[in-house]
């Protein structure tokens, strides 16, 4: 078939499945136990305290095994930042203050083995200790570890979380895209596909903290996040940190899913250049020209060999938007924090909660039983 002709099937395919007119076989509802899923629903604070201890205390053994001991300064030594992380995971569950949460840990201090009482204002000051965030993150790496032999494909997808009830992000990213507001400046956004996240209210440190997120498609544990407060930083410029970090957690990942936000030809060629293969749905004024991406073509010729059996991967990209509904849902109020740094930590917490949470339900729903040292208390 003639080069020209062959790009023109192709954006007509692409464009019946932009405009939801190509004749897609839909996959099967998975069936859901629901007595299993009312079970783990009534067991769910029991299991989210038990697995918040047992998974930061394991992450704080792996990361001081593996760090050199520093030397005690002078003065009072500070509180461990296991401690801390404990009390900042247990008070994005509920969603408190942080003099709600010191009371908290007079409830719970023996349940989750902290060592020693602490003030509101050592809460406070936990949302800018390096050592919480590197708690944080190693957990993402422990409960992705506990179904690294069952999951292959990683979903994608950029968000925002509200520091104000006034602040809408599905609202804005609307009036974005609005023909209204397509005029753009180079400063407001600079690359190639005008990614750039909603613009927020910055005069009065509110708007959102914008995150984009790894998700595995079978069990929806986030795998990998990058956030910042920044609306200027597009989901392109955060997807290669996202990215890496969902291979660290699965070396053998097999696919990446994402919307058209990330079809554009650096990205596929990062993903296949790694093993992994991409499904991102380009544009429809797309072209089979590679420009040096060796990964482009071979997306798109995937496309226009069988494109049914390529969008069978490419719409299980949705779970990311459902575990964006997840996280919301339960862990959606408004962030508390004023200072950017802040922003970023509140922002990991909830999504870090949300896969302690989702471990208790693949335990008792799927019989995935966690790896980590498990204590009874």
């Amino acid at each position: 078939m003639p080069a020209k002709s062959r790009t023109e099937e192709l954006r007509t395919l692409i464009k019946q499945v932009r405009d939801g007119e190509f004749d897609y076989n839909s996959r099967e509802t998975p069936e859901t136990n629901w007595n299993l899923y009312d079970y783990a629903q009534i067991k769910e604070f029991a299991n989210y305290l038990n697995n918040l201890r047992d998974l930061v205390d394991e992450a704080d053994k792996r990361i001081k095994e593996r760090t050199p001991p520093k030397k005690q300064g002078v003065g009072r030594p500070p509180i461990d930042p296991a401690d801390i992380a404990k009390i900042l995971l247990l008070q994005a569950y509920t969603s408190s203050p942080n003099r709600v949460a010191e009371g908290l840990l007079y409830l719970f201090r023996e349940k989750l083995g902290v060592h020693r009482h602490f003030s509101y204002k050592t809460v406070e000051r936990g949302y800018d200790r390096e050592a919480v965030n590197e708690i944080l993150n190693e957990i993402i790496k422990i409960t992705n570890e506990t179904v690294e032999d069952k999951e292959v494909t990683y979903s994608f997808d950029g968000t925002g979380f509200s520091a104000s009830n006034k602040e809408n992000y599905a609202a804005k990213r609307q009036k974005q895209s609005s023909k209204k507001n397509q005029k753009k400046t180079k400063s407001e956004c600079a690359n190639e596909n005008h990614d750039c996240f909603p613009i927020a209210n910055t005069a009065k440190k509110m708007g959102f903290s914008y995150c984009v997120m790894g998700v595995g498609v079978q069990h929806k544990l986030i795998s990998g996040m990058a956030i910042s407060p920044d609306h200027s930083i597009g989901e392109t410029t955060m997807f290669p940190e996202v990215f890496e970090q969902t291979l660290q957690c699965n070396p053998d990942m097999m696919n990446a899913l994402g919307d058209g936000i990330y079809g554009i030809r650096w990205i596929t060629d990062l993903v296949s250049t790694n093993g992994v293969t991409p499904y991102f749905l380009p544009r429809s004024n797309v072209t089979f020209r590679s420009k040096g991406f060796a990964g482009w073509s071979d997306m798109l010729y995937s496309i226009w060999e069988d494109m049914q059996e390529w969008l069978k991967h490419y719409h299980m990209r949705s779970i990311s938007e459902t575990v964006n509904s997840m996280v919301k849902a339960r862990f959606g109020s408004p962030l508390r924090k004023r200072l950017d740094v802040r922003k970023v930590t509140e922002t990991r917490l909830k999504n870090v909660a949300h896969n302690v949470r989702r471990i208790g339900y693949l335990e008792i729903i799927d019989g995935i039983v966690p790896h980590w040292p498990r204590k009874v208390v």
